[in-house]
């Protein structure tokens, strides 16, 4: 009968040598606009990445921008929100096109220029992913995000 030990296999005592990347750590927000808009117009609004660094998917109104250490992420979000007050909460601010946006925290001085580009351009707000939204993030105060 044999019988294992807690911490052991081919790397235990072995010093293990290389670099070590640091976990993502992928953030989540919803971008609320107050114009009817997709995935293709919003990327004209974008000028602080490369084009090339852009990809759309139109037939499923999603971008992708390409960033240092992952991507800026915008999916179609407005089918998401069925609740009664999520309903009461866009029509209050008279949302008519939402995006899920990710991105990795690494990205955040980039993904703050593309966000302010798209809020000079075309106007809402950044919502968190919250129960209330909160905190909102627009043109006036971006830079806290």
């Amino acid at each position: 009968m044999s019988s294992k030990k807690s911490g052991g296999g081919k790397t235990a005592g072995k010093k293990i040598t290389g670099i070590r990347k640091s976990p993502k750590k992928i953030l989540e927000f919803y971008y609320m606009i107050p114009g009817e808009t997709c995935a293709k117009e919003l990327s004209r609004y974008i000028t602080t990445v490369d084009e090339e660094k852009i990809e759309i998917w139109t037939e499923l109104n999603l971008m992708e921008v390409i960033m240092e250490n992952d991507s800026l992420i915008f999916q179609d979000a407005w089918k998401c929100f069925v609740d009664p007050l999520d309903q009461e909460y866009i029509q209050d601010h008279g949302i008519k096109t939402i995006y899920q946006i990710s991105y990795d925290e690494r990205d955040l001085p980039c993904v703050r220029q593309v966000m302010k580009e798209l809020l000079n351009k075309a106007g809402g707000r950044i919502c968190s992913d919250t129960d209330d939204f909160e905190p909102v993030y627009t043109l006036d105060n971006i830079d806290d995000f």
